[in-house]
């Protein structure tokens, strides 16, 4: 409102969240990590923090352990894109970061798909 500085203008806080993180010390993680390991060896999962918006502050709120791992394995021109009217991602992408999600549940499970 001061740096505004004009009466006719309305300045209204729409949200507000406290920052917050879920532990690394957790099976999911663990999950993360080996399933890395075995696609890539040699592969490092280390936590990151975004400078912009997701929804885990919800899930995390309730006590639900929300990590914003998205497997896909990007050029520098598809990261370019993200967020621009072009954004896209292989169909390669999409399928190899969906079968590593799968790899991670299966490894939450004691690595015996059912």
């Amino acid at each position: 409102r001061t740096v505004v500085a004009d009466p006719a203008v309305r300045v209204e806080i729409l949200l507000s969240f406290h920052s917050n993180s879920s532990p690394i010390d957790t099976d999911l993680y663990r999950a993360i990590e080996r399933v890395a390991a075995k696609q890539d060896p040699g592969a490092i999962v280390v936590p990151r923090m975004l400078a912009g918006f997701t929804d885990a502050h919800y899930f995390r709120d309730i006590g639900v352990v929300a990590y914003g791992f998205t497997p896909r394995w990007l050029t520098v021109e598809e990261t370019l894109r993200i967020h621009g009217a072009d954004e896209r991602v292989s169909i390669d992408n999409l399928e190899r970061g969906t079968n590593t999600l799968v790899a991670i549940l299966e490894e939450l499970a004691g690595g015996n798909p059912e």
